[in-house]
């Protein structure tokens, strides 16, 4: 493996301001709308801070989508103001509510800073500094919609996704949470969109989940408990499934946000512990609205993992309590339920029209997406869910179990208790879709859930993982008051043993955690973008006039020309797509000069090709395969071997990078 020597400038001090800036970002805006929605649990406050902030920034880009006005952050600033105020007209003046007592707090935050320091570490030896690019082939797609974001400032979330970036046009809808996030990243920390988005990938895993898990144990476990939070989050930065699975096998960095986003969403959209009454329900929810379309604009998953999770601890808490002789529902319910059918309404009014048209395109339907697991026997399937191997491209034969984690986990099942029903029977329930996949089960309301996670395992198996930490954390708490007989020092002993839970993960799997990101970005197991194709981008930056277009391959490392240098290239997709029918004409046929060919060229003024000889392969599906002439390609056929084509002259040559002009197009070069 050779390592990846694209930089785009930056150093550790740069990074670590990034980082900073990415935090801040996500947790400012929202926090400012929670405290004057009157939230005052600082565990909820923090947890349910990014989803909130995300839609707020969702409110920002819709606006200025409408409106015709660029996206920038001193308007997602002001949107968080009004927002903040328009909660606090609401809801009036909040009462005092108790928080959390201090030891358990104290307990729980070094956990988290635990945790959020393991994650930043892991990232720092496997990717390196924050402009290192991912090698993966969904990271194409994100880092394009950053920069069209940053380059053009429309973040509108129907329009999101502009297959051709210098026209606009063909548009579609895309989940751009993430990527509006990103950035305002870049925006204000003044860095390119690979940084940006690289430091939003940190900051999800490092602190938007550890702050989550921590909310999400303030709310469905006994206050003295809080300490299970801070082991859950130190269980989720040592987990290889499903975050940083996802950064491996395909970077589906949106899906991992929305998984990482979940707990603390869960949170915030339950019943509070404090009795609130009907101004004080409704002053919270704007803030509800905001965090519900944040998260589904994140990713449309995370309308599943939040909706299951607030359904089934509500459905358990109600059960339990009519099991104990206690008024099973009750007023304070009532009235939060009458709040949650508003806050849906106002979610939807911001954020439906995008979720129907992305329904709409069928994204991740079973009958469009090969399973990525062929089904296979119950106890084979019980071992993968329960023993937690790491999977996918690093594991593939599924050998290496995370028994550490895995151990915790049953433990947690085993002692959880009515005080921790309703989080084992939430991971149970998920637990038992994954096994229904894996065996190969098939259904209407299955098949829903297998298309809305794009008939992926991993992706289903997600829904569980912030319930699998929390179960954890529970096995670790339960154990400490145990050794502590309830004593004071119930919490002290929980930090500690999480402590040890996190060594133990560490020393299990932490090394094979670091190689995975290295394998991606650092020092890749392939390669799409590197120095060579950034030397070719630097070229057309200084040759390509206004008005002229660069054929590519989206394949490979040039659609990075137009994130870093801004170079008009037309494909922006590893494989054409079917709304883009010139270029998918010029990926077959450009070399043959067909008749089609020359007219697109001269009417678009098409004046220069960049190939990089040395793509990565790509199997193509059956439609695709038969419009191209083959199974897969690593250079579409159309740009292969250009130069003994006639009509190309090769100008520019980098390692495998060639650029050649099209005769008759490109003048003067």
């Amino acid at each position: 493996m050779n390592p990846v020597t694209v930089v785009t400038g930056g150093s550790a001090a740069q990074d670590a301001l990034t980082l900073l800036v990415a935090a801040l970002w996500v947790l400012v805006p929202g926090a400012a709308v929670l405290a004057a929605a009157g939230v005052r649990r600082l565990p909820l406050l923090l947890g349910g801070a990014p989803t909130v902030s995300i839609g707020v920034s969702t409110v920002a880009a819709s606006a200025t989508g409408a409106t015709g006005t660029r996206f920038t952050w001193w308007g997602v600033l002001a949107a968080a103001l009004v927002l903040a105020v328009l909660s606090r007209l609401v809801g009036g003046r909040a009462r005092a509510a108790e928080g959390p007592a201090r030891g358990p707090l104290l307990a729980g935050g070094v956990l988290v800073l635990a945790a959020a320091a393991t994650t930043c570490e892991l990232f720092r030896r496997g990717v390196g500094a924050l402009s290192t690019p991912s090698q993966e082939h969904d990271t194409i797609t994100h880092t394009l919609i950053t920069a069209r974001i940053l380059r053009t400032g429309d973040a509108a979330p129907w329009r999101a996704q502009a297959i051709d970036v210098v026209t606009g046009t063909p548009a579609q809808y895309y989940p751009d949470g993430l990527h509006q996030w990103a950035a305002l990243v870049a925006q204000s920390a003044r860095v390119d969109a690979v940084s940006g988005l690289n430091a939003t990938s940190v900051v999800v895993l490092a602190l938007v989940q550890t702050l989550g898990l921590l909310a999400l144990a303030d709310r469905v476990l006994p206050p003295r408990w809080l300490p299970a939070g801070g082991v859950a989050a130190v269980a989720a930065s040592l987990a290889y499934q499903p975050l940083l699975a996802m950064h491996h096998d395909s970077g589906a960095l949106p899906n991992a946000a929305a998984v990482a986003l979940a707990p603390g969403a869960v949170a915030l959209v339950l019943p509070p512990r404090e009795d609130l009454p009907w101004r004080g329900v409704l002053g919270r929810v704007p803030a509800l609205a905001l965090a519900c379309a944040g998260a589904v604009t994140v990713h449309p998953s995370a309308a599943l993992t939040v909706g299951s999770g607030v359904a089934g601890v509500w459905v358990v808490e109600v059960v339990v309590r009519a099991g104990h002789r206690q008024r099973p529902v009750g007023a304070r319910d009532g009235r939060w339920l009458a709040g949650l059918v508003v806050t849906g309404a106002l979610a939807g009014a911001l954020v439906g029209t995008s979720l129907l048209q992305a329904a709409s395109a069928g994204g991740g339907s079973s009958s469009r997406f090969e399973r990525d697991i062929p089904a296979e026997s119950l106890p084979d399937a019980l071992h993968r869910v329960l023993t937690l191997p790491l999977q996918g491209g690093i594991d593939p034969t599924w050998t290496q179990e995370q028994w550490v984690l895995a151990v915790a986990v049953l433990a947690g099942v085993v002692l959880a208790g009515r005080k921790a029903a309703p989080v084992a029977v939430v991971w149970a329930v998920w637990s038992a879709f994954a096994v229904a996949y894996l065996v190969g089960l098939r259904g209407p309301g299955l098949d829903l859930v297998w298309d809305s996670a794009w008939n992926s395992y991993y992706r289903v198996a997600a829904h569980a993982s912030p319930w699998a930490w929390t179960l954890a954390g529970v096995a670790v708490v339960r154990v400490a008051d145990r050794l502590t007989r309830g004593g004071r020092g119930a919490p002290a002993v929980a930090a500690v043993l999480g402590v040890a839970l996190l060594a133990g993960a560490a020393s299990e799997s932490a090394p094979t955690e670091v190689r995975a990101l290295r394998e991606r970005y650092a020092d890749p197991a392939y390669e799409r973008i590197d120095a060579d194709d950034q030397a070719a981008a630097r070229y057309l930056a200084s040759v390509v006039q206004p008005g002229q277009r660069v054929m590519n391959s989206g394949n490979d490392g040039s659609t990075y020309a137009y994130v870093l240098q801004g170079v008009p290239v037309l494909a922006t997709t590893a494989v054409p797509l079917a709304s883009q029918p010139d270029v998918r004409v010029l990926a077959r046929d450009l070399r043959a000069r067909t008749p089609q060919v020359l007219q697109i060229v001269r009417r678009d003024d098409v004046a220069w090709v960049v190939v990089d000889a040395l793509a990565p392969g790509l199997p193509l599906r059956p439609a695709d395969a038969e419009f191209f002439g083959v199974p897969g390609y690593a250079v579409p056929p159309g740009l292969v071997d250009l130069d003994s084509a006639p009509g190309f002259r090769r100008v520019f040559t980098s390692g495998s990078v060639g650029v050649w002009a099209i005769e008759g197009q490109a003048q003067g070069s």
